[in-house]
């Protein structure tokens, strides 16, 4: 796997947690807020944390670290949309 390619991927990501993060903030601001979105928010960050399974299987051990603790992330972010905090 290249490295550009394990680049790209923490990037969309990263852009992943950032969308969740604010569907996360946008729901607790205005009670009113979009089921959709938050559950779409949700649905990314699954396919993030899947596609993060698959990449930790096919990278070398330098890279391992990184995205074990970017996947580690994805899980409090998830735990948090749950949890509603």
């Amino acid at each position: 796997m290249t490295n550009s390619h394990i680049t790209g991927a923490v990037k969309e990501i990263t852009d992943v947690m950032a969308y969740a993060e604010e569907q996360l903030k946008e729901s607790k601001r205005i009670q009113q807020s979009n089921p959709e979105e938050f559950t779409n928010a949700q649905m990314k960050l699954e396919e993030a944390n899947m596609e993060l399974d698959n990449l930790l299987r096919s990278v070398s051990a330098d890279d391992r670290d990184e995205l074990y603790r970017l996947q580690q992330r994805v899980h409090q972010l998830q735990n948090k949309m749950i949890l509603g905090f």
